[in-house]
């Protein structure tokens, strides 16, 4: 993986444009990042459970429930400095030897990478997923552990929390390929959009 920082992202027509076959099938998703922040912001509910699960949980743990914290400013501050590690996670799974270009978009408040490079069903999935169950689930998961009482925990809480609310968009990106790509087909972008196709 050969990753590129290109900068300031203004418009869709910086990216970079798949060699496509002709039988290639765009997936069914926005065309703009506006439109793909309004629909990704319905996965923030199941986030919320996800979270509200871990309280519940955390809950028959611990005999004090009502003396445990929720948010630590430093946690969420330490959610925002992981936001290009985050996007470093996405890069490494992608083929080796292939250019995996890195934008920042301040309309969006959001880096991203895309490469042109084909990757399969699973990889996509995994890609996609990956830097959520490393700064998210795992987090998420040690802090039911943790006695309530450590001046960690609720950093850990809040660093968790606000790392799986950053990556709403990826959990688009799992639905799309889960509910669009047959078994065994091929996942490419190109533009701001994916697609998908089956391997000759």
């Amino acid at each position: 993986m050969k990753l590129v920082w290109k900068g300031i992202y203004k418009d869709k027509d910086q990216l970079p444009v798949g060699n496509l076959p002709p039988d290639a099938v765009k997936f069914k998703e926005p065309d703009s990042m506006l439109q793909l922040n309004v629909v990704a912001s319905l996965f923030v509910i199941p986030v919320f459970i996800l979270i509200g699960l871990a309280i519940f949980l955390k809950s028959l743990l611990t005999d004090n429930i009502f003396e445990m914290g929720i948010f630590n400013f430093w946690g969420i501050i330490l959610a925002f400095l992981m936001i290009l590690p985050h996007e470093f996670l996405h890069a490494i799974v992608f083929p080796k030897n292939k250019e995996v270009e890195l934008w920042f978009s301040p309309a969006s408040l959001m880096a991203f990478v895309v490469s042109t490079a084909p990757i399969s069903k699973a990889r996509f999935i995994f890609l996609s997923l990956l830097p959520n169950l490393v700064f998210g689930v795992l987090p998420l998961l040690i802090w039911i552990f943790l006695p309530y009482d450590l001046v960690i925990t609720d950093l850990v809480f809040s660093f968790a929390s606000f790392s799986l609310l950053f990556g709403i968009g990826d959990y688009l990106n799992v639905w799309n390929a889960t509910f669009q790509m047959p078994k065994g087909s091929i996942q490419q972008l190109s533009g701001m959009n994916s697609y998908w196709y089956m391997p000759k």
